[in-house]
């Protein structure tokens, strides 16, 4: 079996048929681990054209996408362009396409559909006002943006560890937040006259801004026109500087002077000076897939996971945090505050069958076998189509009281 026949029949509707089959040709968890990340180099053809995307809720968009021409000896990558407030994928996806060509990256631009529940815009009402109702993105990361990374892996075959994630206004909001929340997915980030939160317009938003440290690992490009004056620069510049401060170490402020809320007047032409700047830098971004240590946050148990580590039970009204350490093959150190569970996703690229793995969970050891199991893989794969992500077991701990 190949690796795009695994990822294939991995994803088939019917859970208990796929395992029969493999069960069938005698592929075990490990084995198809090991597929479902295997590369094996294909040409691709360079289309553009709309193409129709569904989200969890079961909502239906369009998507405006362009794919680049191909070129031997490079994987495809995405990049994913979320729009502003009144826009559209179709509309934005011009301004991003010719750098898709230079770096042999898909450009994915969904657009924006009403919320799938209704909303009191507490999102938004800070720039737009509360009576908005126009199509807006999901910040928890509901809707369109993990459809969009998913329909890259599956449909494009597209590098896991080169999709990066821009936007412009709201759209840059989004960035941002699903930034902050989902670090872990992206290779980079570049919201483009956005804002962590409009609502810091009247004071700090303590709750998002908690969760900014989550983008120390994510390499940031953020562009904002010094003349905006629906979304001003200051917004970007104090979550710049809070960021430099805590040591972010592959961040790019770039303010425009003169730019101002519009896309058009940022001068990301092609071939001008920021688009070369953003070119050369994005061009070296590549997702780290499985670090030794993990900072993370949360505010739900929506986002609790960040690569091999997960929360959950968190506490209402607070972040939760987590500090994990992979201090051996065999060893897992986890502080934990502000949540009741952990889970570990372990692989058997560094443990073998049967290894005794040692958890320690705010200074509570214990020990676990790790048992590689099969429905395990094939779920994890099915959950996100992101090889990196995939487990052969899942280890749960409930969190001691200090």
């Amino acid at each position: 079996m190949t690796p795009q026949e695994a990822r294939a029949l991995c994803l088939l509707p019917d859970r208990t048929a796929v395992l029969a089959e493999l069960r069938h040709r005698k592929i075990g968890a490990t084995a198809l681990r090991e597929l479902l990340e295997r590369y094996e180099e294909r040409p691709w053809d360079t289309w553009s054209g709309v193409v129709e995307l569904d989200d969890e809720h079961g909502r239906r968009t369009d998507m405006a996408v362009h794919v680049p021409p191909y070129t031997p000896g490079r994987r495809l990558g995405a990049l994913i362009v979320l729009h502003g407030a009144g826009g559209s994928g179709e509309q934005v996806l011009p301004y991003f396409s010719a750098l898709g060509e230079r770096l042999s990256l898909a450009v994915l631009c969904p657009t924006a559909q009403l919320p799938a529940q209704r909303s009191n815009n507490l999102d938004v009402a800070g720039i737009f006002g509360s009576r908005f109702r126009m199509p807006r993105w999901d910040l928890t990361g509901r809707d369109f943006v993990p459809a969009a990374l998913r329909w890259a892996r599956t449909e494009l075959g597209a590098d896991p560890d080169r999709c990066a994630l821009a936007g412009v206004s709201m759209g840059g909001l989004a960035t941002w937040n699903l930034g902050m929340r989902f670090w872990h997915s992206f290779c980079a980030a570049v919201p483009l006259n956005g804002a962590l939160s409009v609502w810091e317009s009247f004071g700090t938003d303590a709750r998002t801004r908690a969760l900014l440290p989550n983008t120390l690992p994510l390499p940031l490009f953020v562009v904002h026109g010094g003349a905006d004056e629906q979304i001003p620069a200051r917004f970007d510049r104090e979550s710049v500087d809070t960021l430099r401060a805590l040591g972010h170490e592959d961040l790019r402020y770039e303010e425009v002077p003169g730019g101002g809320h519009g896309l058009e007047t940022l001068g990301l032409d092609a071939d001008g000076p920021l688009f070369h700047r953003l070119e050369r830098w994005l061009g070296r971004t590549y997702r780290t897939p499985r670090p030794a240590e993990i900072h993370h946050r949360a505010d739900e148990d929506r986002h609790g996971r960040a690569h091999w580590v997960g929360v959950d039970g968190i506490v209402p009204g607070k972040a939760a945090e987590v500090h994990a350490v992979r201090t051996s093959a065999d060893r897992f150190e986890v502080e934990v505050s502000g949540a009741r569970r952990i889970a570990l996703h372990l692989r058997g690229d560094r443990l073998s069958p049967g290894a005794t793995v040692g958890v320690s969970v705010n200074g509570a050891a214990s020990s676990v076998r790790f048992a590689p199991d099969l429905p395990t893989v094939v779920d994890s794969y099915r959950e996100t189509a992101d090889p990196v992500l995939v487990a052969e077991q899942i280890v749960h701990r409930a969190v001691p009281e200090r």
